[in-house]
């Protein structure tokens, strides 16, 4: 008796993990900037346009919840090996093997823009940019900018948050600093860092998806097909309302 109870320790300890098909094992990257997602002095998840989806899809699908604080240089991995189900604020042209993914359908659009301090000049080509130090989120890539970025033809700084890229190009550090509007706006509402000025990528508006892990088939049909009657129904138009910054009178 002692021997089959061994037996099945040994089975129950050495058995892989394995996800709950009841639970959504989603990740939200300390490196998503303002409003995309919001972290309390603990480095909690404590709100965000990602948080309040994901919140409203678990509801919605009745699946248990569980984030996953991640960097985003290992979020393709991850759900490509089973260990993560879902992330949001991706596109297919943002990550390396987009066909290994599954993908949810386009949730809403961003427009990059190119920060700059307001007495330089605008920036709308790429050409402006050469030679000049561009201050980037961290594990995020840009494809209208590889190339050069790989050739240092444009100089591409990273940091950890958006906060800390404009800070840097307030103090002269940076000449420019790229990230998308609803990121930009939000933080101006909340900072309204002076002396700077955003110009639109000459680039059309990028849709925005959720990637979703591609072993498990079930789940990623019903999240998907979960998210477009969250699309149709206008919840996720009224979660990026959340987030909108009060126009200012000038």
């Amino acid at each position: 008796m002692r021997g089959l109870l061994l037996i099945i320790l040994l089975i129950l300890t050495t058995a892989p993990v394995v996800a709950d098909t009841g639970s959504l094992r989603a990740i939200v990257s300390n490196s998503n900037a303002p409003p995309y997602a919001l972290f309390d002095e603990s480095g909690d998840l404590a709100g965000g346009i990602s948080k309040d989806i994901l919140e409203a899809l678990a509801s919605r699908s009745t699946i248990t919840l569980n984030f996953l604080p991640l960097p985003r240089g290992r979020v393709e991995q991850w759900l490509r090996s089973d260990e993560a189900d879902i992330a949001c604020f991706l596109s297919p042209a943002w990550v390396e093997q987009p066909e290994l993914l599954a993908w949810s359908p386009s949730l809403f659009t961003t427009r990059q823009v190119i920060v700059r301090r307001s007495h330089s000049l605008s920036i709308t080509q790429l050409t402006d940019l050469l030679g000049k130090r561009v201050g980037t989120d961290r594990g995020f890539s840009y494809p209208e900018f590889d190339a050069v970025f790989s050739q240092r033809l444009i100089i591409r700084d990273d940091a950890i948050s958006l906060q800390s890229n404009l800070m840097r190009l307030q103090k002269q550090r940076l000449d420019a600093v790229l990230t998308v509007d609803r990121a930009y706006e939000y933080h101006q509402q909340q900072f309204n860092s002076e002396g700077l000025h955003a110009d639109p990528l000459w680039t059309a508006p990028d849709n925005v998806y959720c990637a979703i892990n591609p072993n498990r088939p079930e789940l990623a049909s019903r999240v998907q097909q979960t998210l477009q009657l969250m699309i149709d129904d206008g919840t996720i138009q009224r979660i990026l309302l959340r987030y909108q910054p009060a126009v200012r009178n000038e």
